[in-house]
């Protein structure tokens, strides 16, 4: 028996997650091919800011066979986010196991490259996320966080449901961690 969270039961739910697409997106699973993307992402300063800072291209490649990984092992992961009606990059996130405190936690993530900030392109991201992981694989609660300075991203997570519920370090710094259970406490 498979503990929520971990792998999607059947090929077709599998399936189900590699390509999602929503009103505004097409969000496809993170692979090889995406790394071009991942590098300009993890190139841009003001992307980069709040999320550790600009990476190389040897870190980037690192975090692309991780997150290619966790796909592997899970079914599940982060995906790439591309407009729907012209195919340009937006953005990644999605779904990833983390340890939070000592914690297992399943973490909805997002990132998206500046020219798509403030349109609500992050909560769209997220509300897929959000979706996925308490409908399809049946987690009864997920993990967000962020700086505690971060101030859009908290207000995304806010929009998608998620309560603040305490101070913790990741990566080595202060973040804030929100959570979302199934049904909303």
């Amino acid at each position: 028996m498979q503990a929520p969270g971990d792998r999607p039961s059947g090929a077709a739910a599998l399936r189900a997650l590699e390509i999602v697409r929503t009103p505004r997106l097409i969000l496809t699973r993170i692979v090889a091919a995406d790394a071009d993307d991942l590098r300009r992402m993890h190139g841009d300063a003001q992307v980069m800011r709040t999320l550790g800072g600009v990476r190389t291209d040897a870190q980037t490649a690192a975090v692309l066979t991780l997150l290619a990984a966790h796909w592997e092992a899970h079914g599940f992961g982060y995906w790439m986010a591309r407009d729907a009606a012209s195919g340009a990059f937006v953005g990644r996130g999605g779904l990833r196991h983390v340890i939070v405190g000592g914690v297992p936690e399943v973490e909805v993530g997002y990132a998206l490259m500046p020219p798509y900030w403030g349109q609500g392109y992050a909560t769209e991201l997220g509300r897929a996320a959000v979706d996925a992981g308490l409908g399809l694989l049946g987690c009864t609660a997920l993990v967000g966080f962020t700086l505690p300075t971060n101030d859009l991203s908290r207000r995304v997570l806010e929009r998608l449901g998620f309560a603040y519920e305490r101070d913790t370090i990741w990566a080595g710094l202060p973040h804030v961690l929100y959570r979302l259970t199934d049904p909303p406490a």
